[in-house]
């Protein structure tokens, strides 16, 4: 039923924006990009938009360089891909200020339905719900719509080793891989494949990890003077919390990373029983149980005491 409106709505337009999460990962650009696509193939005029720049790393996807920053001129329909919150939308927020001519494609629990048509499941990425909604539309998949939707479903599943990886996103991954994408090459570009700056910015960030609650808690930190003394670049500390995530005996990882003078974006991710997404959501964030994120102002040892106090309630 969600699919017949989603269609509706897109054959009754012609000029569609489509917009990323701010701070994008693979899964939203992946799917975005996918749709982008997609509609281009049966004759619409799609633009793609994220409030901040994309991560080099994903400029082997097919028409990655062409995200704009926000909208310019007034479109038929508005969708949002992989966006939990409308906050996710960053600065673009506004553009789904009217209900008539919006859809919200997300997989996050904390979702809230911000949009005229809200499709929201519980699946592993975003990109597995593109996919079924392409296959209902009847798309002609390609090569260039399979590269895209693969990288987010792999981004979003850690490689396919988190907790959420399961029979549907495997079976949706599997058939992507018949398009001819190269799994070895595709893997060295999004997880082998690093600069000597991130290098280098990485191994100081691992240095000082702290230990929290009887070492169930692993954090890392990144500091803004940490990113220039390295000559890297914010983005290039996507993944880092797995280094923290990964420590022996560790139940929730943490990743602080510095966005601007007293604003830390904060990372979590569970192994164990902790919903990670219900700690966050007191601080106005969100995602999934075992792994979610938001935004702390403060000092940056307040911000600490503040994340560690948090989740020592939940251990």
């Amino acid at each position: 039923m969600m699919f017949s409106k989603i269609f509706e709505k897109i054959k009754k337009s012609n000029k569609i924006a489509i917009f990323s999460h701010t701070r994008p990962d693979g899964d939203t650009i992946g799917g975005v990009l996918a749709l982008k696509i997609a509609l281009q193939s049966i004759g619409k005029q799609c633009d793609t938009f994220c409030d901040v720049a994309i991560n080099e790393k994903f400029f082997f996807l097919p028409q990655a360089d062409q995200y704009k920053l926000e909208p310019q001129e007034k479109y038929d329909l508005y969708i949002a891909v992989d966006c939990g919150e409308l906050a996710r939308t960053g600065e673009n927020f506004v553009y789904f200020s009217k209900k008539n001519n919006t859809i919200n494609i997300d997989h996050h629990s904390t979702n809230d339905m911000f949009a005229g048509l809200n499709y929201v499941t519980s699946y592993a990425s975003t990109c597995e719900m593109v996919f079924e909604l392409l296959k209902f539309m009847k798309i002609e998949f390609t090569h260039d719509i399979a590269l895209c939707l693969y990288t987010g479903m792999s981004t979003d599943t850690g490689n396919f080793s988190h907790s959420n990886t399961d029979k549907h996103v495997f079976e949706c991954a599997g058939e992507l891989i018949g398009y001819g994408i190269n799994v070895a090459e595709l893997n060295f570009i999004l997880y082998k494949n690093t600069s000597f700056e991130r290098t280098k910015l990485l191994g100081k960030v691992i240095s000082r990890t702290r230990r929290y609650c009887d070492n169930k808690v692993s954090l890392i930190y990144t500091l803004l003077s940490d990113i220039q003394e390295a000559g890297a670049k914010q983005s290039d500390t996507e993944g880092f919390i797995d280094y923290a995530t990964n420590i022996a005996g560790t139940e929730v990882g943490v990743s602080i990373c510095q966005h601007n003078e007293n604003s830390y974006k904060i990372s979590m991710r569970s192994r164990g029983d902790v919903d990670v997404s219900r700690i966050c959501s007191e601080f106005g964030g969100g995602g999934h149980k075992k792994a979610s994120g938001c935004m702390v102002s403060g000092f940056f040892e307040d911000v600490v005491d503040k994340i560690v106090r948090a989740i020592s309630f939940e251990l």
